[in-house]
């Protein structure tokens, strides 16, 4: 009887703990019909392309070192980023079919866009290389614990904070009517024109 206790209370601790994810909403495309383990797993992608787009955006400043962590990354979590890409693909399979690898690298195509830091660059850098160096000081296997935090810093450093000396102006600006050289007054062409 305890022994079914005890796995019972696992069993619920396991079960309860992926369900953090569901419930917050990490930006990006929309997932249809999760499970718990497949929005752990999409955290855990989530996370996985900032830091791709990072090392690819974010260059510019070696010290950050977004291209060294993100690879040290790749190693050091391989095992559970390997489970969350199969997650994922079996998840657009069960909704799409036979054209689940097609909608998930549809999917997957949106996912890196997402993380597209045009006019908020510095801060997204400089926020995903704090995430880089502590994704490599989380234990293997706790890259899902941390996942959906991680993200949500990244999404958070997408907003271009306000730049006190850009002045936008929007409106149109109305250029003089040019008369052409070759037209007279009445419309009709010159014949000094024509050659």
């Amino acid at each position: 009887m305890r022994i079914r206790s005890v796995t019972l209370a696992l069993g619920i601790c396991l079960a309860a703990a992926p369900a953090a994810y569901a419930a917050v909403d990490l930006g990006g495309p929309p997932v249809r019909a999760m499970t718990a383990e497949e929005s752990a797993a999409h955290a855990i992608w989530l996370l996985r392309a900032g830091l791709n787009v990072s090392a690819l955006q974010c260059q510019f400043s070696p010290y950050l070192a977004t291209v060294r962590n993100y690879n040290q990354m790749l190693k050091q979590h391989q095992p559970e980023l390997a489970r969350a890409y199969q997650t994922l693909e079996k998840h657009f399979r069960r909704l799409d079919g036979k054209a689940g690898p097609r909608t998930f690298d549809s999917f997957t195509t949106r996912v890196y866009n997402s993380f597209s830091a045009l006019e908020a660059q510095r801060s997204f850098c400089t926020a995903a290389g704090e995430v880089g160096r502590e994704a490599l000081s989380w234990s293997p296997g706790n890259l899902g614990g941390q996942a959906v935090t991680a993200v949500q810093r990244l999404r958070a450093a997408l907003i271009a904070p306000p730049d006190p000396y850009r002045q936008y102006q929007l409106g149109y600006v109305v250029l003089p009517r040019i008369p052409d050289p070759c037209i007279d007054k009445r419309g009709k062409p010159i014949k000094r024109c024509n050659v």
